[in-house]
């Protein structure tokens, strides 16, 4: 944690125009889904209707999302090595099994004339 001095600048990072703008957002976004909140929850008294109190609690967990990234963009802000990608993991080495011995084709006639077929076609490509 930052002593006293590294406050001070912290706080004024977050008085910023940019930083006003968020909070300013913040504050609007949660009056406005608290209303939106409050009005659905009355209008699932009046009508006593299990729908409208679930649209309301929708309504109050997206102010609690709101809440949720205000916070991880100020931690962002404050511990910026928290945004550094961690090393990428090896690869590991796909090794294939030896592919099984070609079936004679003498067994089956039919089967001997097909493959020869599917030979010249590989080969033409």
């Amino acid at each position: 944690m930052p002593g006293r001095a590294g406050s001070v600048a912290f706080v004024k990072a977050f008085l910023s125009p940019r930083w006003i703008g968020w909070h300013a957002l913040l504050l609007v976004s949660l009056a406005v889904l608290g209303w939106i909140g409050m009005w659905q929850w009355d209008k699932a008294r009046a009508q006593d209707d299990w729908q409208n109190y679930g649209y309301a609690v929708q309504w109050w967990l997206f102010a609690g999302f709101a809440v949720f990234l205000w916070v991880k963009l100020v931690l962002d802000e404050l511990y910026p090595e928290r945004l550094s990608t961690p090393e990428e993991p090896e690869v590991p080495v796909v090794t294939r099994a030896p592919a099984p011995p070609p079936v004679q084709d003498d067994e089956d006639p039919e089967l001997a004339a097909y493959n020869a077929h599917l030979r010249r076609l590989a080969e033409k490509q």
